[in-house]
């Protein structure tokens, strides 16, 4: 249910959520941080097994939402963890108003996790911001939506027939990691952007957890220049 992915950090794989009409795979980032405490990303739908297993790692001390897409089940984990502090971007927080939160991400992370995670905080888009992640102990990148890797089996089993050339045209799919082609097409301001993403692969990652698709194990560097390059292409 929890898979460990490097030093310190856990995935797990919730279910299938249906956005635009079209079937999306969920996934949630479990961290331990120095303190003991846990940090989870964008959680999945909370159940009884996959709560005893987080309770079994240590005390949630932070729940975080990438962006306004992914807070289905923020509510469900902070009422199972009241004490535990709920972070996100300005654009989640201004629309789970009966949410309680302990402050919006940027750039800089908070105290309680800095010199553990890094963020880089992409506000191009008028559509969507978002926070990238990188955990320092397992080399690993957390992306939500600007990456998307979706395998073949599931564009088939879950994606009508005529949408699987268009994912496949768009390369968000498994090898590629481009996001949604009106997400990059809204992206502006790109010359502000291109200095987080060069930053975030100069950490040299082992690891690239996305919320929708496959795991990046292996080449991930590589990967990222790839699933970026839509982005790092000087006009």
């Amino acid at each position: 249910m929890l898979e460990p992915l490097g030093s310190d950090l856990w995935f797990a794989d919730g279910g299938v959520v249906s956005f635009k009409g079209f079937d999306y795979p969920t996934r949630m980032v479990v961290v331990r941080l120095a303190d003991g405490g846990l940090w989870l990303w964008s959680p999945v739908e909370r159940t009884a097994a996959l709560e005893d297993v987080v309770r079994a790692l240590g005390p949630v001390r932070h729940i975080v939402s990438p962006n306004k897409l992914h807070y289905l089940f923020l509510g469900e984990w902070q009422d199972a963890f009241p004490d535990a502090s709920l972070w996100a971007t300005a654009a989640t927080i201004a629309k789970c108003k009966d949410l309680r939160f302990a402050g919006a991400l940027s750039d800089d992370p908070p105290a309680e996790w800095k010199e553990q995670i890094d963020q880089f905080y992409f506000t191009n888009s008028p559509f969507m911001d978002e926070v990238i992640f990188f955990h320092r102990a397992s080399r690993t990148a957390i992306i939500a939506d600007l990456s998307q890797t979706f395998s073949e089996g599931f564009l088939k089993s879950h994606w009508p027939w005529w949408m699987r050339p268009i994912a496949r045209l768009s390369k968000m799919v498994e090898g590629w990691g481009y996001p949604p082609i009106d997400y990059r097409l809204s992206f502006r301001n790109r010359e502000s952007a291109r200095p987080k993403i060069r930053e975030l692969i100069g950490k040299h990652p082992e690891h690239v957890v996305v919320a929708h698709g496959e795991i990046v194990k292996t080449n991930s560097e590589a990967f990222l220049r790839r699933a970026f390059s839509w982005l790092l292409r000087q006009p």
